[in-house]
């Protein structure tokens, strides 16, 4: 297996496509620090992901826990809109640190644009893990699978039928 250097851009996960990845297979978390790159949550989010303990649980998986400016936690309580207030930290946080948001929520990824914060969908990660010799194929569709079940209403049918073309279209 081939290894590429960590991209200069750290990824900031929202917490939706971190529950996507822990309730598939958080060990896969793991493999995308290893393969593709930094992976970042705020301390807000982890709070709010029941599918884990603590801090260290996604430490101990390579991923790094950010602390975010005490202004930007004070905008994104002053704001009202679609997205929640984590999700506001998220993008304030990634904007100020140069981060990529990863994210499949619409309206935080229509802000994300607006304010010009780079953007990867959730199994975009899955996708470069695989393209980089990170994961075999039918690991990476068997997760993707997954991740459907599991969130069906965000991941349909009709993006893991993308997914898998993008796969399957990279084996040749």
């Amino acid at each position: 297996m081939t290894h590429r250097a960590a991209p200069s851009s750290p990824m900031l996960m929202d917490a939706c496509v971190l529950i996507d990845f822990i309730k598939a297979d958080r060990s896969v978390l793991e493999l995308i620090v290893k393969y593709v790159g930094s992976l970042c949550v705020i301390s807000p989010v982890v709070a709010e992901v029941n599918e884990i303990n603590d801090e260290g649980e996604l430490i101990e998986l390579g991923l790094t826990i950010v602390e975010p400016e005490i202004e930007d936690a004070y905008t994104a309580a002053s704001q009202t809109g679609p997205i929640s207030f984590q999700d506001r930290l998220c993008l304030l946080t990634a904007k100020r640190l140069g981060f990529t948001c990863v994210t499949n929520d619409k309206n935080l990824r229509k802000l994300c644009e607006k304010e010009n914060v780079p953007l990867s969908w959730g199994l975009q990660l899955l996708a470069d893990l695989h393209r980089l010799g990170g994961i075999p194929t039918d690991d990476a569709l068997d997760i993707a699978r997954r991740i459907h079940k599991a969130n069906p209403r965000h991941i349909t049918s009709q993006i893991i039928k993308g997914f898998t073309a993008a796969i399957e279209k990279q084996q040749r």
